[in-house]
């Protein structure tokens, strides 16, 4: 008999797959060229990316009984997302958004069908931890729950049809490709985190932050990006003293970004972080050797080498990014 968990997580990926559906069929042949912002890909790309592989994934890898803790362990450590996004949507260059579209459609069926073959000797599995990052784990039945992902990317497309945007890539000093390594696979941990919180949950009070509910969480990760744009401006000889000085108070800063967004919806606070956010890789872009060995200095009164702080904010989006699983869908169904 099909596990609980896996039905409830089939049910919460087709209804994310028919929004996202819905979306492509309402683009125009020439919006398949508008750009996402904040980054390299056109809308044509992005549906390319979500095309996936056409497999099972790690459904497929569960029923199989090859899911092993040591290779959850090495994947996390090791695996690096650009690549294979890179990959994807590059090898499908010469696809048209026909082609595209009625790929898309199936895109999921794979995983879906392994997902309802999982039963009761697939329960121990489920349970292996998933290193995501500093104090943030998931378990493989997260897994099961991609509906996150089809949610995020309709917003991309919500996004890149609200604004202009000409694609650009950023280029980084070779010096810091771990760095944002670890920083692009921290934000896509809390974008999975922030797209698998269940909708009747944003306005629960958040256990991890006494006083704050869980959409105060996602106001703080939107704008806390400021922060580091404000320390990097000073490396890039743009300093603004008044701003460096707001940063040493962190709590009423803190408030005051929150404030900011008081009534906002969820997807209002997102288009805020993925613009703060691109506006920080702007930044780190433009760093040269030598600003590698200048210092930063933190609330704590700590200064740090530039090369060790960006690390941090990664981590800053780790944190957080485990205080919303309590309120993801799959935690909820878990409760009853």
């Amino acid at each position: 008999m099909t596990l609980p968990t896996a039905k409830h997580a089939v049910v919460d990926l087709q209804h994310a797959h028919r929004e996202l559906l819905r979306a492509v069929d309402a683009l125009s042949p020439s919006d398949w060229d508008r750009g996402v912002p904040y980054g390299e890909w056109t809308i044509k790309d992005l549906v390319a990316h979500l095309v996936g592989d056409l497999s099972p994934s790690g459904a497929g890898l569960i029923y199989a009984g090859v899911l092993n803790e040591q290779f959850i362990a090495d994947t996390s450590r090791f695996f690096d997302v650009r690549g294979r996004n890179h990959a994807i949507v590059e090898e499908r260059k010469s696809w048209t958004r026909e082609d595209l579209r009625q790929v898309l459609f199936e895109a999921h069926d794979m995983r879906i069908e392994m997902t309802l073959r999982l039963d009761e000797r697939h329960v121990e599995s489920l349970d292996y931890p998933v290193p995501m990052g500093p104090e943030y784990d998931l378990k493989v039945e997260d897994w099961l729950w991609y509906g996150y992902h089809d949610r995020e990317h309709t917003d991309d497309i919500r996004r890149a049809m609200a604004i202009d945007w000409t694609p650009r890539t950023l280029e980084f000093l070779p010096e810091l490709d771990e760095t944002m390594r670890g920083m692009v696979r921290h934000r896509e941990g809390l974008l999975r985190a922030i797209y698998s919180v269940a909708n009747d949950a944003w306005d629960e009070p958040a256990y991890a932050e006494p006083g704050w509910i869980y959409r105060d969480i996602l106001a703080h990760v939107a704008t806390n990006d400021l922060r580091p744009q404000t320390r990097l401006r000073r490396v890039l000889g743009d300093a603004d003293d008044e701003a460096l000085a707001a940063l040493l108070r962190t709590d009423e800063w803190n408030a005051e970004r929150v404030a900011s967004l008081k009534g906002k919806s969820m997807h209002e606070a997102v288009d805020v972080m993925q613009k703060n956010r691109h506006d920080l890789l702007d930044l780190v872009a433009r760093l040269q050797r030598e600003h590698l060995t200048e210092s930063v200095m933190m609330s704590d009164g700590r200064t740090i080498p530039i090369s060790q702080y960006l690390t941090f904010i990664g981590t800053h989006d780790s944190n957080h990014a485990a205080q919303l699983i309590p309120a993801s869908s799959r935690a909820r169904v878990a409760k009853h």
